[in-house]
């Protein structure tokens, strides 16, 4: 099992330090949802959404482009296949 999922699942306190920091990103969610940029214009409202959005599916497609060179990687070092690409 992953070292973190294990101190996540025994620490209460590290969740509530991950809860805690995790307030700022609500923060904008909630400036986002109530149209707080509505008097300036909606332009900047889907805009602060929508690199939200990018960030989000950059972050989830770097963590499964790293699992699969990761295993790419193990697997040539095991003789079990070619040499892993670059990029």
């Amino acid at each position: 099992m992953n070292p973190l999922t294990r101190l996540f699942r025994r620490s209460r306190a590290f969740r509530l330090v991950l809860y805690v920091s995790l307030f700022p990103l609500w923060a904008l969610i909630i400036f986002i949802s109530f149209d707080s940029l509505g008097a300036y214009s909606k332009v900047g409202d889907i805009t602060l959404l929508l690199l939200l959005m990018l960030f989000a599916l950059w972050a989830w497609w770097y963590g499964e482009d790293r699992d699969r060179r990761r295993a790419a990687k193990a697997e040539h070092a095991n003789g079990n296949g070619r040499p892993p690409t670059a990029g």
